[in-house]
């Protein structure tokens, strides 16, 4: 009797074909939330030196991005999404924009320079901060490898799906996050004359693009195959972790 009523239900209530991003909506949305409602960002909105120590803490991320991506990008066999990535890693290195190339417009060397121009203001160097700079260079290249090592874990598991959408997990939360860092930086009084934040107006902007260009293609790859969006929320997921993992460093060494 169960079995025919579960037919006659069936056929007068059929369920609904699921679509291909179902559910994926709200856990791309997770990515910048997680990193931008990090406790981190509340520790430093309004505490100049642990701003100012959390930027050397967060270097090393951004000098060995450029290498990550183009690791990624030798690991990809989708032509699509190899396609995307490589625009990222010619903007990375300096080469997107229309004046003649430089490697000081390399990203790694515009955060280098912000870094430079952040040890000279005056505010800096009353936190003392300089007097402890190779124990906290140490830690800064200490997290950004434990976070290097979580992607390249990624990468070597041989997904293009998983490796593209792991990746995207980070792009998606830098424009928000440097718009951020610009508004505390401003609203400590720090300046365009007294900092040199290219690096951050630079990232404000391109980001927000990178992060359209690189969820296009993840919609397109889920109806290639029954088990894609698996993948796809597996690698956003595991790109999640790491992102939390790298705040939660810098909050931990802030302490």
């Amino acid at each position: 009797m169960s079995a025919i009523l579960t037919d006659f239900h069936a056929s007068v209530f059929p369920v609904p074909p699921v679509q291909p991003d179902a559910g994926l909506d709200d856990l791309l949305k997770l990515r910048t939330a997680l990193v931008l409602e990090h406790p981190l960002n509340q520790a430093v909105e309004r505490a100049t030196g642990k701003l100012f120590l959390m930027f050397e803490l967060y270097a090393d991320f951004v000098f060995d991005f450029t290498e990550y991506v183009c690791r990624l990008f030798m690991a990809l066999r989708d032509e699509d999404m190899k396609s995307v990535i490589y625009e990222n890693l010619i903007d990375e290195l300096g080469l997107g924009s229309a004046k003649p190339s430089s490697w000081k417009t390399q990203h790694g060397e515009l955060y280098r320079q912000f870094i430079h121009s952040l040890r000279l203001i005056e505010s800096y160097r009353a936190m003392g901060i300089g007097q402890r700079i190779v124990t906290i260079e140490r830690a800064s290249k200490a997290i950004s490898r434990r976070f290097y090592d979580a992607h390249a874990a990624i990468i070597a598991d041989g997904d293009d799906r998983q490796s593209f959408a792991a990746f995207s997990t980070i792009e998606c939360w830098v424009c928000d996050l440097y718009a951020f860092w610009r508004r505390s930086l401003k609203g400590m009084g720090c300046s365009y004359e007294s900092l040199d934040m290219r690096t951050i107006d630079l990232h404000c902007i391109c980001d927000a693009e990178h992060s359209t260009a690189l969820d296009s293609p993840l919609r397109r790859k889920l109806s290639q195959s029954a088990d894609a969006l698996h993948r796809v929320r597996k690698g956003v997921v595991r790109g999640m972790v790491a992102s939390e993992q790298l705040f939660s460093d810098i909050h931990r060494e802030l302490a």
